[in-house]
């Protein structure tokens, strides 16, 4: 392609485009070439450019190159310096108040945490809560403890008002170091707001289902079943995350998710969910919402029961690449045990849901799930081995690999949904359900795709006809319950698990999510306020009572996440998807996220970047917006 006018890139720095420099004279050392939409670039000739970068950048992220569309062009960017001039810092700065953002409800604790400044001595200070229709009170607040998660000085605060109103608090400014800093608060009577929120969080499936996009991915009715001289159709369903792969695991346990959700309280989920491509407008709307994707589920599966890992490409598609113009051969990798058990486990559950409409079109879905499941049974017990894909295939990934080194709570998974079927558990899976309830954390590492541990457990209380099995069980399910309050009541934030012990895994938020969708199922199951209370509490983290004072859903507000890794965004084939949970912040794995990479050395809470490039802190996905979604319908529900 021919180069665009005399223009040949965009330098920016952390994402912003600089100016160039200037010499004695104010004369800048270049002229840029401006396009029609108002970016600046460097001229298409070889020589030094300097740029001024502003003092405002202080932390140097990333460098990034934008071209102006030219191909069989070469460039090379060498002898990158920065020259620094450097000063006493004297800007006075505020201090960081961070609260929910949505407000909080007048009967509920009202934790705000202050940050510190670093450079202030002080170890007091006044903080003045003023309420519009209520008068002010003035308290004294003392630097308290350093968080080793989020590696800040702050001090936890509980506003308690009882009056719905506009609160302001204040602190004044300090020794002229720090500015005058105010946050205004909201109490409220009512989760409004989270119901707001919830309906975002099921609407923003739209985005993933694969349907909102016409003409996308038609080579998915004839994609090459790997190795082999043989084509399948595997259109359907929900695109996984910020690409355009389709994973049998993480579908099936997204699936799961919202369906026991929905069998834990079917009145919490909205008679309408908007926007929404409907099947069935007779057919509840969740149950509407998941059958693209169970549909999907039933294609991956062999004559034999066994069921394909996943679909997807070869390559990873261009983060610019919408889902029309991604034309490149799809391929259905190979089977796996995990996606057998997973897969067979929610076709169970489905059966038994879709049955229970009285509908004759929901009968003839409910045969079809029930004999999926049959054979996917039928083939793990002729198969008791392990069976997994490959991490790669000639060199390449496919798509996410979602390997599992063990398959036994999968497995332990499918013998407990047959209970949704009426068969009642033999002693031995219940015996494995017990030991498994009465680990930490259950046996899994963190409640992901990979550790099913709890849904197994949960599966076994909501499906339960036996009230000896099912008091026993839950009496040792309480006690784990029971000390993972005690480390949320210890924590500053209300967080519970974020990962992989005291670190936060990728998709930190989605495993927050999961914990606030398993303390509602307790609360379900028991009717103890204790657990609604302990979900409330943690779903301030999501609205701003975090470091980086986020929404950590995408959304029109400056505090909402912005540019999360998510290709039909980035393309501009989704023009505004609100409402989607990002992963949030990951002290684990970064796999060549070079902009996470830029804060890697900080405290876990602050492994996290906004930035489109960032796959491993701010990719969107069906499993963490399952959780989202479902923690927040239940939560307004039980309010």
């Amino acid at each position: 392609a021919p180069l665009w006018g005399n223009r040949l890139m965009q330098f920016q720095l952390n994402g912003q485009e600089l100016d160039a420099a200037k010499d004695d004279s104010g004369d800048p050392d270049f002229e840029k070439e401006f396009g029609d939409d108002g970016k600046g670039f460097v001229p298409a000739k070889s020589g030094t450019y300097r740029f001024e970068v502003p003092k405002e950048i202080t932390d140097v992220q990333f460098l990034s190159f934008m071209t102006a569309g030219a191909e069989n062009y070469d460039m090379t960017v060498h002898n990158v310096r920065f020259d620094v001039w450097p000063e006493e810092d004297l800007r006075p700065r505020p201090y960081l108040i961070r609260y929910n953002r949505l407000g909080y409800l007048t009967n509920q604790p009202q934790p705000v945490i202050l940050e510190w400044q670093e450079d202030l001595n002080a170890q007091e200070l006044p903080l003045t809560i003023r309420q519009a229709s209520h008068g002010e009170r003035v308290e004294t607040v003392s630097r308290t403890l350093v968080s080793a998660d989020a590696g800040l000085a702050i001090t936890p605060i509980e506003l308690e008002l009882s009056e719905p109103d506009y609160n302001t608090l204040i602190i004044p400014e300090t020794v002229k170091r720090t500015e005058h800093t105010s946050a205004l608060v909201r109490t409220r009577t009512s989760l409004d707001e989270y119901e707001k929120q919830r309906d975002l969080a099921l609407g923003a499936f739209h985005w993933f289902d694969m349907r909102t996009y016409p003409g996308a991915h038609e080579q998915d009715r004839q994609a090459t079943l790997y190795g082999h001289d043989k084509t399948l159709d595997v259109y359907g369903g929900w695109y996984d995350a910020g690409d355009y792969g389709r994973y049998s695991v993480n579908g099936a346990w997204s699936v799961m998710v919202m369906l026991m959700s929905y069998v834990a309280a079917e009145d919490a989920f909205p008679a309408e969910i908007t926007p929404l491509t409907r099947t069935d407008a007779e057919r509840p709307a969740l149950l509407d919402l998941v059958l693209p994707e169970l549909e999907f589920l039933l294609k991956m599966q062999r004559d034999d029961g066994a069921v394909y890992h996943k679909v997807s490409s070869r390559d990873w598609p261009l983060l610019t690449t919408s889902p029309q113009q991604d034309q490149d051969a799809r391929f259905v990798m190979p089977i796996s045990s995990t996606a057998t058990a997973d897969v067979g486990a929610v076709m169970n559950l489905a059966a038994y849901l879709f049955a229970q409409t009285g509908r004759d079109a929901d009968a003839e879905w409910a045969e079809r799930f029930a004999q999926a499941a049959d054979r996917a049974g039928d083939f793990l017990a002729n198969h008791p081995e392990r069976i997994m894909v490959a991490d790669r295939y000639d060199g390449a990934e496919y798509g996410g690999p979602y390997t599992d080194s063990d398959d036994s709570d999968e497995r332990l998974l499918y013998a407990v949904s047959r209970m949704w079927r009426g068969e009642p558990l033999d002693v031995s899976t219940y015996q494995s359900l017990l030991q498994r309830a009465d680990e930490p954390r259950f046996g899994d590492q963190t409640p992901d795709w990979m550790n099913v541990n709890f849904l197994a457990v949960f599966n076994a209380l909501m499906a339960s006809e036996s009230p000896e099995q099912s008091s026993t069980l839950l009496k040792v399910v309480e006690q784990e319950f029971s000390r993972l309050l005690n480390v949320q009541q210890q924590d500053p934030y209300g967080l519970m698990i974020a990962g992989t012990e005291d670190e936060f895994d990728w998709g930190s938020n989605g495993v927050i999510a999961t914990m606030g969708t398993q303390l509602m199922w307790l609360h379900s199951l028991t009717g103890e306020q204790d657990y609604r209370d302990a979900a409330y509490r943690m779903s301030h983290w999501f609205f701003g009572l975090n470091p980086h004072g986020l929404n950590f859903t995408t959304g029109a507000s400056r505090f909402n996440v912005r540019h999360p890794h998510f290709r039909p965004l980035v393309s501009q084939a989704a023009p505004q998807p609100y409402g989607l949970l990002a992963g949030g912040p990951n002290s684990v794995a970064l796999k060549g996220d070079q902009v996470a990479a830029s804060v890697s050395n900080k405290a876990p809470m602050q492994v996290y970047v906004d930035h489109q490039e960032s796959w491993a802190t701010n990719e969107v996905a069906i499993n963490w917006q399952a959780a989202w979604s479902s923690y927040l319908a239940l939560l307004v529900n039980a309010f």
